[in-house]
């Protein structure tokens, strides 16, 4: 078996060549080695190491952000570690507008009736159905048929009563006081005349000729007894509306002053 023992010799002999060529190998490689480990310098450092401050930077800051020299008023400096913009200073609140007291409003005054007299007169007395007397009665015999009261017991022809009354609301509206109280008298009957006529000689009408007689006249106290009372100037400029007047005899300038004596002229 020749093969197989050129075989064997073959392989042994490789492995005694194989073997050097390791060992020689294994040595260059450790030297190889040891030459790169050996060979390497020592690492050197590339920055060298930070020397500590010689101040303290945060102290700097808080006295810069509180310094003298600053000029924004004071507020938190962003070096001193504040966040965002600092607040302004925040505007004031506007007052609230005043209103003015309104004005009081003006009081109503209640218009003064004015005398409207018609052709027919006045408006009668009310309750009152008396008529004008015809000719054939007599000065001073009037009757209930041809007087109406006023007030007071007070009487006067029908169209002189209206007359009178519609004077007294002007009155009443002008003054808020009654002008029928102040009458002292009105209508009298031809005896009533002739009392008076024989208790007053020479101031009251002969009898039969008084205006009183025909329920047309009254006399009037309050002050209108004198020519410079309150009530007489009223009723001089006033009373003629309602077609009553102080006669010119009976006037200051008269031949009988009685400033008390007022008459009323009917329209027929």
């Amino acid at each position: 078996m020749p093969n197989a023992r050129h075989k064997r010799r073959h392989s042994a002999r490789l492995r005694r060549l194989a073997l050097p060529f390791a060992g020689v190998g294994a040595a260059a490689g450790a030297a190889v080695g040891a030459t790169t480990l050996t060979a390497a310098p020592a690492p050197t450092a590339a920055i060298a190491s930070l020397s500590p401050a010689p101040f303290d930077v945060g102290e700097l800051r808080e006295d810069a952000a509180a310094g003298p020299d600053r000029g924004d008023n004071g507020a938190p400096s962003p070096l001193a570690g504040s966040v965002g913009t600092p607040s302004a200073t925040p505007a004031p609140t506007p007052s609230a507008p005043v209103t003015a007291a309104p004005a009081p409003a003006p009081t109503a005054v209640a218009p003064v009736p004015t005398p409207t007299p018609t052709p027919a007169g006045f408006p009668p007395v009310a309750g009152c159905d008396a008529t004008i007397p015809d000719d054939d009665i007599g000065n001073g015999e009037l009757g209930s048929d041809h007087l109406c009261g006023i007030g007071s017991g007070q009487q006067l022809r029908p169209d002189a009563a209206a007359s009178f009354v519609a004077l007294d609301a002007f009155y009443r509206a002008e003054t808020g006081e009654g002008l029928i109280e102040c009458v002292t008298d009105s209508y009298r009957s031809y005896e009533a005349q002739v009392d008076v006529a024989d208790r007053k000689p020479g101031l009251a009408a002969e009898p039969g000729t008084s205006q009183h007689g025909w329920g047309l006249a009254v006399d009037v106290g309050c002050g209108a007894n004198s020519f410079g009372g309150e009530l007489y100037a009223w009723l001089d400029d006033n009373a003629g509306d309602f077609g009553w007047d102080n006669p010119d005899w009976a006037r200051p300038s008269g031949s009988t002053p009685e400033p008390w004596h007022w008459e009323f002229a009917p329209e027929s």
